[in-house]
């Protein structure tokens, strides 16, 4: 039965409800003496849009399988359930848009379940794994769900209306006990109960925005347009200068007698002829097929020789500083919070966050607020309120330390056990013996070649790179890249052991195991395509097949080598997700964790929400604002959720965190 709660005198007249349809009108009083005998509630929000500052809330619909009650809070106070709903449980489904509603109205929830983020954890990786609650109902309970009433929604109360309000908490105590179920045969209870907890941090990050400085913002936007038009010039001068007749326009016309190139910067067909008319090797190899490019990665290997790509990469920057963080940001300040809002996704594949995106509903751009760049100019837009200071907190070398604890390493063990400083000099000690007895300042000052091949093997290696990788980073010969690759592993025996288990358990067991810690898992979508291109291969005699077909170049060849292509295509793929994401995602999850001690231990017994403003988290940094009389309190605070949060994860090697106060974002 729907109870339908609502103090408008009005609708008592215009809605009448027929017994089939189920729907009864009650009061509140009513409503809360038997929802205050359920453990567990069942919650979901009707809103007239996505911005809690701007956008009307409809409905809060309560309740289980036997009763749903839907609240029209246009007439009855939502503080009637405040106590209600921030002592019981909530079930709800993607509750961080949820939540943000109820923080507006300064209602904060303590327990929660999720049911999205159950399901995506369920098979976290797996694209293809439709999460919607609708599918979820659908493909647990095997009931259709009747989403079609969304599109009407217009702020009036219809029969429609109500009954499609209350099917989003109808089901929802089912679905969780299921996922828990799923959840729990997988070993992952600890990792759907720390999104839990996460979440409600995530919606106050959301809801509380960044202060953007519109008038720094529009001067920074001011000198980087005369770096756009400096670079262009320069690029111009540059083809003029060396008489590049190619791309030159030497015919006038009646409004202007100047010579002029003719060349787009922004078509990449005509800067790849023009490259190649400077002499810069524009053509590079993937998945076996050659192609030209002009990506900063590959152009950056031939600055020395050619100068030009500096302006060139100069002026792209510059052009895409402008594009995307420009005049767009502006408008997206909110004019009811006058700060600047976007969306997280909480579960990517690799177990991170991200940021950004669209609302699939109405295509609205959300800005990146993970990916801003770190330079003073664009940074020091980032500000406090009056009176008020952010304090930035990262950790210390986060994603290393991670692999240090996992791989256990004896010689990284010894680099952090000793504190030896500068961890790329330090590799390269342990990987060139004619640097043994030297001290690592000698290795930075002498030996700076040696310093970045170490540097360079050690961000591809640690994230699934080879030797070719490493030589298409440093511009070497496959064979020299080889050498270095094999140097590392040979510098740290601990570390290649590690690695083959990684690679060997993802290839045998179609998943990435992220954290031993919380069992969170990331499944391998196309597990069952590698099998299947496993099991060809492995055919009892497929490779003396391959050798007499390949000897011949038989029609039959082609076939087979494209099958062993995709074998090792995949099963590449696979080792390297095994890496990658273990590291990824335990900072993830300890960053995570920070967050929620953050929250749970300092903000919520201090009854500092609202003033303590939590603005942005970034893979390794918290950022909060905070008045300036509580900064010392709150940045000793933020340190120590952040170091105890390492501490669950990283029990051999300490992780640091390294707090910075001042009036903007510096760090």
């Amino acid at each position: 039965m729907i109870g339908f709660v609502t103090e408008d005198p009005q609708l008592f007249k215009t809605l009448k409800f027929k017994p089939e349809e189920g729907i009864i009108f009650t009061t509140k009083e009513k409503a809360l003496s038997i929802l205050e005998e359920l453990d567990i509630i069942g919650f979901d929000v009707e809103t007239l849009g996505f911005d809690p500052y701007t956008t009307e809330l409809l409905t809060i619909q309560l309740g289980n399988y036997k009763h749903q009650f839907v609240v029209d809070v246009t007439s009855v106070n939502i503080q009637f359930f405040k106590e209600l709903l921030e002592t019981k449980e909530l079930i709800g489904h993607n509750l961080k848009f949820d939540l943000r509603f109820l923080y507006h109205e300064r209602i904060i929830p303590t327990k929660i379940y999720d049911t999205f983020l159950g399901e995506k954890t369920t098979r976290l990786g797996i694209d293809s794994h439709r999460c919607s609650l609708d599918a979820c109902v659908y493909r647990h309970l095997g009931i259709v769900m009747d989403k079609s009433e969304r599109k009407n929604i217009n702020g009036k109360f219809t029969v429609p209306f109500i009954t499609y309000s209350a099917l989003d908490v109808t089901y929802l105590h089912e679905l969780r006990e299921i996922q828990l179920d799923i959840l729990r045969s997988q070993g992952s209870l600890k990792s759907i109960e720390l999104d839990n907890r996460f979440v409600k941090v995530l919606a106050y990050i959301e809801y509380c925005g960044i202060k953007l400085d519109a008038i720094k913002w529009t001067e920074k936007m001011r000198i980087t347009k005369i770096a756009l038009d400096e670079a262009e010039s320069a690029l111009n001068a540059y083809v003029m200068e060396n008489k590049m007749d190619k791309f030159i326009n030497r015919q006038v016309d009646m409004f202007s007698s100047e010579i002029r190139t003719n060349l787009n910067w922004n078509s990449s067909q005509q800067v790849i002829e023009f490259f190649k008319a400077v002499g810069v090797d524009t053509k590079v190899v993937e998945k076996g097929e050659e192609k030209d490019t002009i990506e900063a990665s590959h152009l950056t290997k031939f600055v020395a020789k050619f100068p030009i790509i500096k302006t060139y990469l100069k002026y792209k920057q510059s052009q895409k500083d402008l594009g995307t963080y420009g005049e767009n940001w502006l408008k997206l300040i909110n004019p009811v919070s006058g700060r600047v809002h976007t969306q997280y996704k909480q579960l990517m594949n690799t177990g991170r966050l991200s940021s950004g995106g669209r609302n699939k509903d109405t295509g609205e751009a959300y800005p990146n607020f993970q990916n801003i760049p770190s330079d003073k100019e664009t940074r020091s837009c980032f500000v406090a309120e009056e009176g008020n200071v952010i304090i930035g907190c990262d950790y210390t070398g986060q994603e290393q330390i991670v692999l240090a604890n996992k791989c256990l390493d004896s010689n990284l063990l010894e680099f952090y056990d000793k504190g030896l400083g500068d961890m790329h000099s330090f590799v390269a000690s342990k990987m060139y013996e004619e640097l043994e007895g030297l001290t690592l300042d000698e290795v930075k000052e002498k030996h700076k070649e040696k310093r970045q091949s170490a540097k360079v093997a050690g961000f591809a290696i640690n994230y699934g790179g080879s030797g070719i990788g490493i030589a298409d980073q440093l511009g070497l010969e496959v064979e020299q890249g080889q050498k270095i690759y094999d140097a590392y592993f040979h510098a740290f025996p601990g570390l290649k052991a590690y690695f083959d288990q990684a690679k060997k358990f993802g290839v045998d067991n179609g998943y990435v195991l992220i954290s031993p810690v919380t069992g969170k898992k990331s499944y391998v979508d196309y597990y069952d395509e590698f099998l299947e291109a496993k099991k060809a291969v492995s055919v009892k005699g497929f490779w003396d097949n391959y050798k007499k077909h390949k000897e011949h170049k038989t029609a039959t060849y082609s076939k087979l080598k494209n099958q062993i292509s995709t074998y090792f295509r995949k099963k590449g793929d696979i080792e390297r997700m095994s890496l990658n994401y273990p590291v990824q995602g335990e900072s993830a999850e300890i960053t995570k964790l920070s967050c929620i001690y953050f929250w749970e231990e300092y903000l919520l017994p201090n009854n500092l929400l609202f003033t303590v403003k939590f603005i942005n988290t970034i893979h390794d940094e918290n950022l909060v604002e905070c008045p300036e009389s509580l900064s010392g309190e709150v940045a000793n605070a933020l340190e120590g959720a952040m170091v105890k949060a390492g501490a669950v994860f990283c029990k051999r090697v300490p992780l640091k965190a390294d707090p910075c106060i001042d009036k903007f974002w510096k760090k």
